[in-house]
């Protein structure tokens, strides 16, 4: 366990200083504002790490390992390093560990003036995550300033996929779940009523249901489909689907993100030479730390909008900007519930405001 405190001059500084030097595993002991001529702000973070031991030469002697810092500081108490013992070193540092293990889980708060933490609670209350409600403090002087903040973080698309003339092909990605087949349906429907000619690819063989389901949908709104199963047909079928179509949607197999082979999968695909748009699918209702995980994953991907889905189904929305503030990429649409041609949105970055702070059920 490490301990250490920066100072900075305001919080979005002194977390980048916390994720330059502790990794962004990193938890916030307590902040402090500092008065005076040259104000600052004072953060304590702590994360864990491994001890490693080296071999002596001469024998099975192990070293002490070096420890930053001669002193830790909490709020109420100083850790001093014990050079007499490796044993007392690593017994300070597991009590250490399981002291701020269970600040974690007994929602442990983190110290600020009454007016930050009126918008640290407000924030925090619609999921948005500690390190970015901090930020945030550190820019607003009260609540109003919070919504041009966040404004300032987001875009949006700026035109539908219907408006757009050149032929080419869109294709959905996204977890198990997200809803990509029946977003698809939804786009298809909004492409053919703008006099759109539209062609689907199904590559997610995976799943029966959603086959069938797919096969349903193009019968209905009279839209070629075709199935096909690796990078080289998908190819073929783009070539000859673009001889009469204005655009084409490629839905895909839903896999957990950690699935490297999944990953790797897509990867191939996107190394076609089918002039691709990708849209990453996220359910507005995923827990966030599922969102922040997958980010790790799709980041690999040369994504270029972000979809949020099932809007209608989630109850708190900071969980969005946490996953915007991350992918920067912007949101091409929203979607709010099953009814196809309906619950699809093209909002504009106040409306997407307005639901991050939002707390209840959507609104239309």
């Amino acid at each position: 366990m490490k301990i250490k405190k920066f100072k900075a001059r305001n919080f979005a500084e002194a977390l980048e200083l916390v994720k330059k030097e502790l990794s962004e595993d990193a938890i916030i002991l307590s902040t402090e504002e500092k008065k005076g001529v040259r104000p600052f702000v004072e953060v304590t973070a702590a994360v864990d790490y491994d001890m490693e031991y080296k071999s002596q030469e001469s024998g099975i002697r192990s070293q002490e390992p070096e420890i930053e810092n001669k002193i830790f500081e909490t709020q109420d108490s100083r850790l001093t390093t014990h050079n007499s013992s490796i044993e007392g070193i690593k017994s300070e540092i597991e009590i250490l560990r399981e002291t701020i293990e269970n600040m974690r889980n007994n929602g442990y708060e983190i110290s600020l003036p009454p007016k930050k933490r009126t918008i640290f609670s407000f924030l925090r209350e619609r999921s948005v995550r500690e390190e970015f409600a901090l930020s945030l403090c550190g820019k607003a002087n009260d609540l109003n300033d919070i919504p041009p903040l966040i404004s300032a973080d987001i875009k949006v698309k700026e035109s539908s996929i219907s408006n757009e003339g050149c032929k080419k092909a869109v294709m959905l990605i996204g977890p198990t779940g997200v809803g990509k087949t029946t977003t698809i349906a939804k786009l298809s429907a909004l492409a053919i009523k703008d006099s759109k000619r539209v062609g689907i690819i199904n590559l997610d063989s995976y799943r029966i249901g959603a086959l069938e389901q797919m096969r349903i949908y193009s019968r209905i709104m009279g839209i070629p489909l075709s199935i096909v199963s690796n990078a080289n047909e998908l190819k073929n079928s783009f070539s000859k689907l673009a001889e009469n179509s204005d655009i084409i949607f490629i839905d895909t197999t839903g896999r957990n993100p950690n699935d490297e082979a999944y990953i790797n999968y897509i990867i191939e695909i996107c190394k076609t030479e089918i002039p691709l748009e990708i849209h990453l699918l996220m359910s507005a209702n995923c827990d966030n730390e599922f969102m922040m995980k997958a980010c790790k994953f799709y980041t690999k991907l040369p994504i270029d909008y972000v979809v949020l889905t099932k809007v209608d189904e989630a109850v708190r929305f900071g969980s969005l900007y946490n996953l915007l503030l991350t992918y920067r990429k912007p949101v091409a649409y929203i979607t709010t519930g099953q009814n196809v041609p309906g619950d699809i949105e093209f909002v504009t970055v106040d409306k997407l405001v307005n639901l991050i702070l939002e707390k209840g059920s959507y609104k239309c």
